[in-house]
């Protein structure tokens, strides 16, 4: 049988860096300082949203099988299904009927947890980290303490780019802001590091063998909700 890795999260990331060093030859060959600006800024991007796909298509690729094999993140599902059934301190009957009315109940509760993940954009460090944690994985383990800031940047710089059109607004004078080859390598390091570490992450979790039949079930007793096994 074929070991399972983060295969397609893998070629998305030699796809991101592939890209980014096309930019790199492109700066290389232009004097224009406002279009090196714009390819500068088209590397930030690039580089945010590469980050997204690749975790978003470790979800999808790897987190049931990373579950299989995984308590940490077995616990991490039993706790978002309890926080789905008690949403807004309501029962929530509706989905639980759904739930229970499902062939594979294990398998609904994982397409509901990736649904739930890959839902929103995964462009801030709140939200990979997040998404983190559901497979176990430690911050500390995907990027050192004295690179947070730099990630931090990077999307705050991505936001700017996005939604001010790299301009100061606090400022007032309109003028777009200028960014270092420097900064923007920095930022595109930080980001790619971070991604191969997390399906480095992924990967290591994915050589160990499946626990002994996981399946959670959902038991309701006076009112007390709980996810058990079986």
């Amino acid at each position: 049988m074929k070991h399972i890795t983060a295969e397609k999260s893998q070629k998305l990331l030699d796809i991101l860096i592939s890209n980014v060093q096309s930019y790199h030859v492109l700066l290389d060959s232009i004097e224009d300082e406002f279009t090196k600006q714009n390819i500068l800024r088209s590397i930030i991007l690039f580089s945010c949203s590469g980050i997204d796909a690749v975790v978003k298509q470790l979800i999808l690729e790897t987190l049931d099988s990373v579950i299989a094999r995984d308590v940490g993140a077995q616990e991490q599902l039993k706790s978002f299904i309890v926080r789905q059934l008690k949403k807004d301190s309501d029962f929530n009957y509706k989905l639980l009927a759904d739930l229970l009315t499902k062939n594979n109940i294990r398998e609904s509760l994982i397409t509901l947890l990736k649904n739930s993940l890959t839902f929103n954009s995964l462009q801030s460090p709140e939200q990979l980290f997040k998404v983190a944690s559901f497979f176990n994985i430690k911050t500390a383990d995907l990027i050192n303490n004295d690179k947070r800031e730099i990630l931090s940047n990077a999307f705050a710089a991505r936001n700017k780019i996005i939604h001010q059109m790299d301009v100061d607004l606090e400022k007032g004078t309109l003028d777009p802001i200028t960014h270092t080859i420097d900064e923007v390598n920095g930022y595109y390091q930080v980001l790619v590091s971070l991604s191969q570490n997390f399906i480095d992450e992924v990967n290591q979790t994915l050589k160990k063998e499946i626990t002994e039949d996981y399946t959670p079930i959902i038991v309701v007793n006076d009112g007390v909700l709980s996810i058990q096994d079986i």
